[in-house]
């Protein structure tokens, strides 16, 4: 899905194109009972439904889960601390490439074609 970042025209799009399956949904939400287990089972059941409805893929998934666990400094785990996670690609516009290559900021090697729908974008490889 692409995103549009605030008022200016960039966009962006998950680097997640797997899928959710129930049984990465299973073990994700049993290890972060294991790492937060005073909280509720309402809760982890409130957490799958949104984790459903928010469309994660099984990495995604994962990768919030680690980050939370790895990251997390408060008292209370709050459902938008898992939903809240993304990670995202930068794509350009073939005038932004345009613009970086002129003012000397990039070459066009630096680049592949992405497409999204009908749409063209530029991803950057090393990204």
């Amino acid at each position: 899905m692409v995103s549009t970042n605030g008022s200016e025209a960039s966009y962006e799009i998950s680097i997640y194109s797997d899928t959710l399956t129930e049984k990465g949904l299973l073990v994700n939400i049993n290890r972060l009972r294991a790492a937060f287990p005073k909280q509720s089972s309402a809760f982890f059941n409130l957490l799958t439904e949104r984790v459903i409805a928010n469309g994660f893929t099984d990495d995604r998934l994962m990768d919030a889960i680690n980050h939370l666990i790895d990251n997390f400094q408060y008292k209370e785990m709050n459902i938008s601390d898992i939903v809240g996670f993304d990670r995202k690609r930068k794509l350009y516009t073939y005038s932004d490439v345009c613009n970086l290559v002129t003012k000397g900021l990039a070459s066009f090697e630096d680049f592949e074609v992405y497409r999204v729908g009908n749409d063209v974008f530029r991803v950057k490889r090393n990204e």
